[in-house]
């Protein structure tokens, strides 16, 4: 730590207001001023009490509330963060986006890894989603989605069999599967059917995004349609808080 950082923390604690208040007000003006970045890990709770010259109760009772904004994160067994800037991605209903192009301007990469690509049970709710006969074989792909390397959302998705033979892992691990459809089976997703929802996680989708399954998480379920109407996907992805939507209404012209 600076010694500019260790005297304005000083001048702090000639302040009036309550100690554990000072602190708060401290540790967020330092990651608002980037003294602290995104990601960065910060000072234990007994670190900063001995730096303050108070108690790690007092501590505890200041890192709460910045818990509570939403500004640092508790990872178990790591220690305390602040927490990554939002990914965002701005919504359209006039064109047909996918989440990398958010990224292009942000300077983000993005990468997936497979977690599992075969054949599944069928049953009558994938049947419906897809339009399946009985009959036709349906595979389940599961990928993370990682930005900047770190854990941001967890696809999973259903195919039927002839289309996901055709798919090659090298292109799972690399590309969008709107992509993928285009550039491997000549195939353009002209609608895309999305319902968001709110939902606790399993204990394999936390362990997996390395989140706690008492936080809830943004669940987007969605269909992907040809321009014949012919579903060639459905599922959802669970998404980090980190993400974000955005999007604008406007009033029609009369």
């Amino acid at each position: 730590m600076t010694i500019q950082l260790i005297e304005k923390r000083i001048l702090y604690m000639a302040h009036t207001l309550p100690l554990y208040v000072q602190i708060q007000e401290q540790l967020r003006s330092d990651i608002k001023t980037g003294e602290f970045k995104p990601g960065e890990k910060l000072p234990s709770e007994n670190e900063l009490a001995q730096q303050y010259s108070t108690t790690r109760a007092t501590v505890v009772h200041a890192m709460q509330g910045l818990l509570v904004e939403g500004l640092i994160e508790r990872i178990r067994g790591k220690g305390t963060f602040v927490k990554a800037s939002p990914i965002i991605s701005r919504v359209s209903t006039q064109e047909i986006g996918f989440f990398e192009k958010d990224l292009q301007d942000a300077d983000l990469s993005v990468r997936y890894k497979v977690l599992q690509f075969n054949e599944c049970a069928s049953s009558a709710e994938l049947q419906a989603h897809l339009k399946a006969e009985p009959q036709d074989k349906i595979y389940r792909l599961m990928r993370l989605r990682l930005v900047q390397d770190k854990p941001l959302a967890l696809e999973i998705r259903y195919l039927k069999g002839d289309i996901a033979r055709k798919l090659q892992l090298e292109g799972l691990e690399m590309l969008p599967l709107q992509v993928l459809f285009e550039q491997q089976l000549g195939v353009v997703i002209h609608t895309i059917h999305n319902q968001i929802r709110v939902a606790l996680p399993g204990q394999e989708i936390a362990q997996t995004l390395e989140c706690k399954r008492t936080r809830p998480m943004m669940v987007r379920q969605h269909t992907c349609l040809t321009g014949n109407d012919a579903p060639v996907l459905w599922g959802e992805t669970w998404y980090r808080e980190e993400y974000e939507f955005q999007y604008s209404t406007y009033r029609k012209q009369e």
